[in-house]
């Protein structure tokens, strides 16, 4: 009888923790009260309510900086609105990451200006257009691409970067000593 139960009880857990539960976007962001909430980084589209959390490099950006109101927030997905479009971004059951940890890094309560801070102007201007050059830091670069895929390059600290374009296509960003040596397009 205990074997029994133990079968039929697991599905049964394992449906209830694939199950998205509510989220409170101030209390995971530790938000201070009216605080204006800014994307950290570029995010790329093709149509906004299937917004990659891999943030494929392609397509339409919103800029970092921009201002965002968060609509709702749940363990596998945010939807948001910016510059009047409703964006929804869903996290994807392969990927590493924890909705805290992802709208952690996405939003932050700080303009682009703020976010860039003694960046030229030339570089500000490429980053702002999701473009990228040699010399650039790695902030320049995760402000600019995003964070890349935590599959494939899973520690910030190492000196290649790898970007997916789409399914099949993706960049390689290789630095030396924290700073664009080049990027290369892979197929």
């Amino acid at each position: 009888m205990k074997k029994l139960f133990s079968f039929a009880v697991l599905p049964l857990m394992m449906l209830l923790a694939s199950c998205a539960r509510d989220l409170i976007p101030e209390e995971v962001l530790q938000l201070p009260k009216n605080a204006k909430l800014y994307t950290a980084y570029n995010i790329w589209y093709d149509e906004p309510e299937e917004v990659t959390a891999e943030n494929f490099l392609k397509g339409k950006i919103v800029p970092f900086g921009t201002e965002v109101q968060i609509v709702s927030m749940t363990t596998k997905e945010v939807v948001f609105m910016a510059k009047g479009i409703r964006f929804r971004i869903t996290l994807k059951s392969h990927q590493l990451e924890y909705m805290e940890s992802f709208a952690k890094n996405l939003f932050k309560t700080y303009t682009s200006d703020e976010l860039l801070s003694g960046i030229s102007a030339v570089n500000y201007e490429k980053v702002k257009r999701g473009v990228i050059a040699k010399g650039m830091t790695k902030a320049d670069v995760q402000t600019a691409y995003g964070p890349p895929s935590k599959e494939r390059t899973p520690v910030l600290e190492n000196d290649t970067w790898i970007y997916q374009v789409d399914n099949v296509k993706s960049r390689r960003v290789v630095f030396r000593n924290g700073r664009v040596l080049e990027e290369l397009v892979l197929e």
